[in-house]
């Protein structure tokens, strides 16, 4: 742990460069990494695996070449790598270039990894920064090799000599100790496939029913985590975020921060995605795509096992808007049939990217400017609409302003102001079960939208319509005895 306190002492700034996809995050990292002599780190959830270099936009051979780059291609498609994974080897590969007194820039395209070294977040182990939790788990719940139910969550990884975990179980969970045999609890979790979800999410309100009230029973993998965490530690998961919910608003380096998000103008930005798809088909993306569905997909597929775009770099855009095309043997691909598919796959990949970039800008002021608990760092909105003015607008300008830091001298810029949305503030994580549809709803907001929908009021119909029949057939019954 004193390893990573000294990269929060440190008064180096650690640059992080955010922004939707396209808005020329690279550019402006190679710009900045050379001006200062130093290294970038990618923050990007699916360039940490190898392959699909094309799709994912990863920095050229060339561009690697003239500044070194960090955590990039270091996966196998079918491995996992959390966000603990990388926050554990991204805050040591930040220590050794402070260390050397090099400015970290930190490039994200994922907005929950940069929180992750930017916060005081997350409960999980921070002591062996090189082994994947993904590696260390017990059954490797999220393999999606033959061997194993890819159906499965990851075992939880907990530090079990933080001090978090050092303090006395409380009372309450002593109490719940005394009714739970947990060696066989232990032996149904390492056997977790046997049970259903709702018998999984039984188990968790037995030891821990403020977490289970905010977990639905499809959150396997969530609920599964909560067990292990009581299991590990002797403490409801419950219990250990409300601890944690008092610190992880606190930055790690506090003074040595800046985000620089870059923006541009919703119009501009969407002819830019398109234009950047089209870029990637003379690249070669469809040949690409194609190799990566031979290698890693087909197989599975053709084993019966059903296609899953939620896990690792099969999220990457593309692979699922392209699926169908990509199942065509190569004679119905060059047929009239398949090169419309071909063309509406193009054209669901541009709208997905389109859809992708607004809501990346929106986690960015969400996750960053408006939750009430948090500090925030210095973010300085950089406007890349006119890319004639980039040297005027994004780069000299990020160059003050990282040279303001380092001198100690005060910004000729204003970073954006704190905007606390008060909805947030309403409790999200409460529990709510609808007695007419029988479902868990988590969250106010969620139940509330619940009760309006057509689905809801279908059902009501339904029911009432039954009950008018069942109700008729009772008369039809008095009237004929």
């Amino acid at each position: 742990m004193m390893a990573l306190r000294s990269v929060i002492s440190s008064k180096i700034p650690m640059v992080i460069i955010l922004g939707a996809t396209g808005t020329g995050k690279t550019k402006l990292s190679l710009e900045l990494a050379q001006k200062f002599e130093t290294e970038i780190i990618s923050a990007d959830s699916m360039q940490v695996y190898k392959g699909l270099d094309i799709v994912t936009a990863k920095a050229s051979c060339q561009e690697r070449e003239m500044v070194p780059h960090h955590l990039l291609d270091l996966l196998e498609p079918h491995q996992m790598f959390t966000v603990v994974d990388f926050r554990n080897r991204a805050l040591k590969i930040i220590q050794n270039l402070t260390e050397k007194g090099k400015i970290p820039i930190i490039v994200g395209g994922t907005n929950y990894y940069i929180e992750s070294i930017v916060y005081q977040i997350l409960v999980e182990d921070m002591n062996d920064s090189n082994a994947l939790l993904w590696e260390t788990s017990k059954r490797k719940r999220d393999n999606v090799d033959n061997k194993n139910d890819e159906s499965q969550p990851k075992k939880l990884a907990v530090d079990c000599n933080s001090d978090v975990d050092k303090e006395p179980v409380s009372s309450d969970v002593n109490e719940v100790e005394n009714f739970i045999d947990k060696q066989k609890l232990q032996e149904e979790i390492d056997n977790e496939s046997n049970f259903t979800n709702e018998e999984i999410h039984a188990k968790l309100k037995s030891i821990d029913p403020v977490m289970a009230s905010r977990l639905h029973p499809n959150n396997r993998r969530k609920v599964l985590r909560s067990i292990e965490l009581w299991l590990k530690t002797g403490r409801r998961h419950s219990e250990v975020l409300d601890e944690q919910k008092l610190s992880e608003g606190q930055l790690r380096r506090p003074d040595a921060t800046i985000v620089l998000w870059l923006k541009c103008e919703q119009a501009i930005h969407d002819e830019r995605l398109n234009a950047r798809v089209d870029s990637m088909l003379k690249d070669g993306l469809i040949q690409e795509l194609l190799n990566f569905h031979d290698r890693h997909n087909k197989q599975r597929i053709e084993d019966g096992k059903p296609p899953d775009y939620t896990k690792g770099v099969f999220q990457t855009l593309g692979l699922k808007e392209f699926h169908e095309y990509l199942m065509m043997t190569e004679g119905d691909r060059n047929s009239e049939g398949g090169k419309k598919l071909m063309q509406q796959s193009i054209d669901n990949m541009k709208i997905a990217t389109r859809r992708y970039a607004r809501r990346q800008n929106k986690m960015v002021k969400g996750r960053f400017l408006e939750i009430p608990t948090r500090e925030v760092p210095p973010i300085y909105e950089l406007d890349t609409t006119d890319l004639s003015q980039w040297d005027k607008l994004v780069k000299n300008k990020s160059i003050e302003i990282i040279e303001s830091y380092i001198n100690k001298i005060p910004c000729p810029y204003e970073p954006l102001k704190k905007n606390i949305d008060e909805n947030r503030k309403i409790n999200s994580q409460s529990s709510n079960y609808c007695d007419i549809c029988e479902r868990l709803i988590i969250g106010d907001k969620e139940y509330a939208i619940h009760l309006n929908s057509i689905k809801h009021q279908r059902v009501i119909k339904k029911k009432k319509r039954l009950l008018d029949q069942k109700t008729k057939e009772e008369q039809n019954n008095l009237n004929n005895s």
